[in-house]
């Protein structure tokens, strides 16, 4: 296969992460369960299985869509799912199993959380319009810098979210469907 032909394969994949992404984040967000979002499940299935500029890319336009939806702000997130891509690449450069899984759903929450939050305080004064917003009140009241108290709640609202879409991943990249795509793809690029 060509390698044009593989970049237009993959970056087909991408596109079709970002709308699981939007899809998938705005079905979840009509249920209103909490601490669960799966809005970034396809930024990190691409992360994960290709290179990372393609995660990046995933990522960087899903907000891109998601700021075309529901206004500017979300343009500013893209920042923290291009933090997140990068993240899951990197932790899956030797295998992505279960175990890994877990380590890089943990690490893209406290990472990412760090980017988000510096978002959340320039666009929102730290909140984040969830139900972790009761959590940054009580910590902030009493007497932890805001950055802090965002930071806790931003890590509180995604662990669960991250961890989750990260196990989901090694499923999915067990498919035989998209295991035939992902290894032909992988063996294009080695070349």
């Amino acid at each position: 296969m060509e390698k044009s032909k593989l970049d237009i394969k993959v970056l087909a994949l991408c596109a079709i992460a970002v709308a699981i992404n939007v899809m998938l984040g705005s079905f979840i967000a009509y249920l209103k369960i909490p601490f669960v979002y799966l809005s970034g499940i396809g930024t990190i299935f691409i992360a994960v299985n290709f290179k990372m500029r393609y995660g990046v890319i995933t990522g960087f336009s899903t907000h891109l869509l998601l700021s075309i939806i529901h206004g500017p702000s979300a343009l500013a997130f893209g920042l923290s799912s291009m933090v997140n891509a990068i993240i899951a690449n990197l932790c899956a450069r030797r295998k992505f199993d279960m175990s890994q899984a877990v380590k890089t759903g943990i690490l893209i929450s406290l990472i990412g959380s760090v980017v988000s939050v510096c978002i959340r305080l320039i666009l929102f004064g730290g909140f984040s319009n969830s139900i972790t917003d009761i959590l940054i009140l009580a910590v902030r009241s009493s007497g932890v810098a805001m950055f802090i108290a965002a930071y806790i709640g931003a890590v509180t609202d995604s662990i669960l979210d991250k961890i989750l879409s990260c196990l989901l991943v090694v499923k999915l990249s067990e498919l035989p469907q998209l295991k035939k795509i992902v290894i032909t793809s992988r063996d294009v690029i080695e070349e």
